[in-house]
């Protein structure tokens, strides 16, 4: 008799080629309600190894997020630089037009009065002739 079974080894097949009990009971084992020692152990070690790795896989994730967290983050404050100076140019820009229209206006100003300086001064003429 099998330690733990109440199977029991018949002897192997004889050359003829028929399968024997002994085959059958390979593939058909009886179980025993008891449980030993050796039983409890493959318990423990079949709960450890899942138990390791359900947690050797959420703290391998868990690592795998921070570091794909921290890349997101070096990248947004990438983004956010170029789009802080981008708006900083456009602003100076916007200073920049708004200055040369002022300057623009002046300067134009400047011509009108000079071209109405001269049509005075023509009619003047005119008018003394």
């Amino acid at each position: 008799m099998l330690p733990g079974t109440n199977a029991t080894p018949d002897p192997l097949p004889d050359t003829s080629g028929h399968l024997s009990a002994w085959l059958g009971a390979m593939i058909h084992p009886h179980f025993t309600p008891d449980i030993t020692l050796g039983h409890l152990l493959q318990a423990l070690v079949v709960v450890t190894t899942v138990g390791g790795g359900i947690v050797g896989g959420y703290l391998s994730l868990r690592g795998d997020l921070d570091v794909q967290r921290a890349e997101f983050r070096v990248a947004l404050a990438g983004h956010e630089a170029r789009l802080n100076f981008a708006e900083r140019v456009l602003d100076e820009r916007r200073t920049e037009d708004r200055q040369f229209q002022a300057e623009m206006r002046a300067a134009l100003d400047r011509v009108m009065q000079a071209i109405g300086g001269l049509r005075t001064e023509l009619v003047q003429k005119q008018n003394r002739k």
